[in-house]
């Protein structure tokens, strides 16, 4: 899979928006050998079971293969038409969570479930953007100025 060379991964961070790169490291030749061993297997995984098995399996290399690369990983996985794929993710992300698919993932899960947790925080301006404009947001603030004051009247006043 050449999706996780050096040279075809540094153009794929280049064409990310500067908030979704922002949180993964610029692709380097370090950890390049473990990706090679990712991908070397990768072509072999036929359904979600076989990647959950993969990821238990080849858990170093998912480590040492960095961020950037798992969350291309990670990328690759949600391109995937397998009818099981939310189960899969939460599977190599819950390791030790006690979620269903806890303890599945081995070592990767905490590292998986870290990078998920960087993508949503660099994602998480864009959408309150999104979703909240001026406008919105002046309504939010007068009604939580109602009910401040409709509590304070309720409870004898303020503190």
């Amino acid at each position: 899979m050449d999706w996780l060379k050096k040279e075809t991964l540094a153009a794929w961070h280049g064409l990310l928006p500067q908030d979704v790169a922002s949180f993964m490291e610029k692709p380097s030749d370090e950890g390049q050998d473990a990706a090679d061993r990712i991908a070397t297997g990768i072509g072999t995984l036929k359904d979600g079971k076989a990647v959950i098995n993969f990821v238990k399996e080849n858990g170093d290399s998912f480590i040492e293969m960095g961020r950037t690369r798992r969350v291309r990983f990670l990328a690759w996985l949600a391109a995937r038409d397998y009818p099981d794929k939310k189960e899969v993710l939460s599977a190599i992300s819950d390791g030790e969570g006690g979620g269903k698919g806890a303890g599945e993932a081995g070592v990767a899960a905490p590292y998986f479930l870290e990078d998920i947790r960087a993508l949503v925080e660099a994602l998480g301006p864009r959408a309150a953007r999104l979703i909240v404009d001026a406008e919105t947001l002046a309504a939010v603030k007068g009604a939580g100025y109602e009910v401040t004051s409709e509590l304070e009247m309720r409870s004898g006043g303020s503190r």
